[in-house]
């Protein structure tokens, strides 16, 4: 009786502090729904127990991403969405923007579409048919 009640008193507590589980299919290998004690929830495919291929993890803080996952972390093409309402949607790598996207800013209203490189827009000119300005003689 003893050990039943120190399991059941263990059992009690280890549930109401530790709540993060898998609480839909299979999150270590194959499609299941994953949530964080934060809140935090990722919905999509799994392989070796991290998100793998497509799918969608949304942030307690009201982020969100959908898109490609490759060992836990965002690669490939995917959507992100911040809780302002800015979003970018284009190519990731390493959990950063990393590639062609496009970026909006909700606020402004104004979006930037071309090359990114670790979260930072790159400046690239890809029209060689433009003449550099010459001096006057």
């Amino acid at each position: 009786m003893k050990t039943f009640t120190i399991t059941a008193i263990l059992s009690f507590f280890i549930c109401f502090n530790s709540y993060s589980q898998c609480i839909k299919g299979n999150c270590y290998k194959g499609h299941g729904t994953f949530q964080w004690e934060n809140g935090d929830m990722y919905i999509g495919s799994w392989v070796n127990g991290l998100p793998n291929g497509q799918g969608k993890f949304i942030w307690d803080n009201g982020d969100n991403y959908t898109g490609a996952f490759n060992a836990g972390k965002l690669s490939g093409k995917g959507t992100y969405k911040w809780e302002t309402g800015n979003n970018y949607n284009g190519i990731w790598s390493e959990n950063k923007m990393n590639g062609r996207g496009t970026y909006y800013w909700a606020k402004e209203g104004a979006s930037y579409d071309g090359f990114f490189q670790d979260d930072k827009i790159v400046n690239i000119e890809t029209d060689d048919s433009q003449d550099v300005p010459e001096g006057k003689d």
